[in-house]
């Protein structure tokens, strides 16, 4: 049999997520002290900039830490799964061979922005796989959803022909479409919104606006509240979706 693979770049959103929100209660902390500090708006300035400087690498941290490569090789019996760090010396590597006939479910399951195929073993072990990205130019690359589903088909047709029945993939709930993940969206939300309102002010008063250094760290805390807005929408409605499914599935349970 040919061996059948996918890649995909795997986002550790809840890492990526909670380091955003340790950097901004960094963030705020060294404003604080910048003014406390400061006692006149010149000497301001340049704590302001370190402060927004840190915050930049900070998240750039959290985020490169938190990408990983996936990959999974259908072969033989088998599907032989690795897992990888982005950014060398950030993580361990994990590889694992899971026959064909340990599969018991596989889900689609809402990771932020992506859709990742989820494959739950015997033993409870869980993997999931990212998509790949389509053609294009930098931040504009989507996320090639009907290439995964395409590789669920393949795997599926797999365990067929090795006499296993295939589970059907199903929508299934993740971290972010349960309460925790949903309250935790929810604070995040708030405190974007704070953050943001405070560098508009700064922005508006003449503190940050004169800092070149921090342009970046400015428009990423401006349009955070929008970003955590639209996933905290999307994670409800993925929620909703899946629950109604349930529900109609089996009716005349509690």
């Amino acid at each position: 049999m040919t061996a059948l693979t996918h890649r995909g770049l795997y986002r550790n959103s809840l890492l990526i997520l909670g380091g955003l929100l340790g950097s901004v209660v960094l963030l705020v902390a060294g404003l604080a002290a910048a003014m406390r500090i400061a006692t006149s708006g010149d000497q301001l300035l340049p704590w302001v900039g370190a402060a927004l400087g840190i915050f930049v690498f900070a998240v750039g941290v959290c985020i490169l830490t938190g990408l990983r490569w996936h990959r999974w090789t259908i072969d033989g019996n088998a599907v032989a799964i690795e897992e990888w760090p982005l950014v060398p010396m950030t993580g361990r590597r994990r590889e694992r061979r899971v026959p064909l006939g340990a599969i018991v479910a596989l889900r689609n399951v809402q990771n932020a922005a992506d859709e990742l195929l989820t494959l739950s073993t015997r033993d409870g072990e869980q993997f999931a796989l990212p998509p790949d990205l389509l053609p294009g130019n930098g931040l504009t690359r989507k996320p090639d959803q009907a290439g995964l589903a395409a590789f669920a088909g393949r795997l599926q047709a797999a365990m067929t022909a090795a006499g296993h029945a295939a589970p059907p993939v199903v929508d299934g709930l993740g971290f972010w479409n349960r309460p925790t993940g949903l309250a935790l969206l929810g604070v995040t939300l708030l405190a974007s919104l704070a953050v943001a309102a405070a560098t508009l002010w700064g922005v508006w008063e003449g503190v940050t606006g004169r800092n070149h250094r921090g342009s970046e760290a400015v428009a990423l805390l401006v349009l955070l509240p929008v970003g955590v807005g639209w996933v905290l929408r999307r994670s409800w409605q993925r929620r909703r979706s899946v629950l109604r499914a349930m529900r109609q599935s089996h009716p005349f349970s509690s």
